[in-house]
């Protein structure tokens, strides 16, 4: 007699099955959803991640005055936008003003210490890349080599996005991203908006170095003027006291002067004074200041004296320089320089020491053009 299962034991296998399946399906939907919570959260904090970066890099960026610092936060914040991607790098390439020589002034990622300093002959960029970068435009290519650039793989063999830093007419360089996977949507969006910050913040210094160009340098000549004079000064008096070292000022003026302004107009004059800008300053050492004063007024403060004699040097090198005629316009126009020295001594304060080196320009003045005169001592 052959034993048969109950219809309702059946029944009862049936739904204990569909129940079993029923669980490793809601199991299973249970997994995936989790796993795409998980992932939205990932994606979200990453996200906010990248947000305060950007937000950081901001506030950074509001307290800074130097291009350098400039550079080194937006590589660095660049680079951390880019976490996650494999063998991610960044660096900021600035070019010469004459375009002659572009320089990795920062890098921050894998291998940065190779490319920090590279630098690579305007020559070899081409004039097509560097219209697309002057418009600001962001160019993508897999290697140097696919942006027409010769010589470069070294660097950076694999993708590589540049995106230009400009503001207006003002361009500043190139960020380039280098990653061995495609950008993400969301990294790319943060990749523009750092690039707006560090485009703006470099603006902000150019125009700051600008303005503090304009307001201590004399416009014509490029040289300092009253206010740069006065603060090199007062600086060089405060480490004579230190050092007990005079100071030397030297303060001239040009003879026959006017008469080139009354003869040959105030463009001969001023293409002049340009000249004898650039003359003194090849008289002096580096860290000698000149100034101009005005008109044809103009001034060496020099430091660190070891003698008089010193001082009488410069003098000597700047009225040979100033006694060889100046070609203007088809024009040898002479205008030698009469110079009054003086040194400074215990005490002084600016205004003393360019008070007794006028006097002394004055002196030299009377005994004719191409002299000069240490204050203090007896004209013969």
């Amino acid at each position: 007699m052959r034993f048969r299962t109950p219809p309702v034991a059946l029944a009862g296998y049936g739904l204990a099955a569909t129940w079993f399946v029923l669980q490793l399906s809601g199991r299973a939907t249970r997994v995936r959803e989790a796993a795409r919570v998980e992932a939205g959260m990932r994606a979200l904090r990453e996200s906010m991640d990248r947000e305060h970066v950007l937000s950081d890099l901001g506030t950074a960026l509001l307290r800074t005055t130097v291009a350098a610092e400039v550079h080194r936060l937006a590589a660095d914040a660049a680079v951390t936008l880019l976490a996650g991607l494999p063998s991610a790098r960044t660096a900021i390439v600035t070019a010469t003003p004459d375009g002659e020589t572009w320089t990795v002034v920062h890098a921050s990622g894998a291998g940065a210490e190779a490319l920090l300093g590279a630098e690579v002959p305007g020559s070899v960029v081409p004039a097509a890349l560097l219209s697309r970068l002057a418009r600001g435009e962001i160019v993508t290519a897999p290697g140097w080599t696919g942006l027409g650039v010769a010589g470069l793989d070294a660097y950076e063999s694999r993708p590589i996005m540049l995106l230009p830093l400009l503001n207006g007419d003002r361009f500043f360089g190139v960020l380039s991203v280098g990653t061995d996977e495609e950008l993400p949507a969301d990294v790319l969006k943060g990749l523009h908006t750092l690039r707006t910050q560090v485009s703006l913040a470099l603006d902000s210094v150019a125009l700051t170095a600008e303005l503090t160009m304009r307001a201590m340098h004399d416009m014509l000549t490029g040289l300092g003027n009253r206010a740069l004079l006065r603060d090199r000064l007062t600086g060089a008096l405060a480490r004579s006291r230190r050092t007990a070292k005079p100071v030397g000022v030297l303060l001239l003026d040009l003879n026959g002067f006017k008469t080139v302004n009354d003869t040959h107009g105030h463009d001969a004059g001023d293409q002049l004074l340009k000249v004898v800008a650039e003359r003194l300053k090849t008289c002096v050492r580096t860290e000698d200041t000149v100034a101009r004063l005005g008109g044809d007024e103009f001034v060496v403060v020099t430091e660190d004296l070891r003698d008089p004699a010193d001082a009488v040097t410069i003098a000597e090198r700047i009225i040979a320089a100033l006694n060889e005629p100046v070609l203007v316009n088809g024009h040898a126009l002479n205008t030698p320089a009469s110079i009054g020295i003086a040194l400074s001594e215990p005490g002084d304060r600016p205004d003393d020491v360019l008070r007794c080196a006028d006097a002394a320009m004055y002196t030299a003045k009377r005994r004719g053009g191409g002299r000069y005169h240490l204050h203090g001592t007896v004209t013969l």
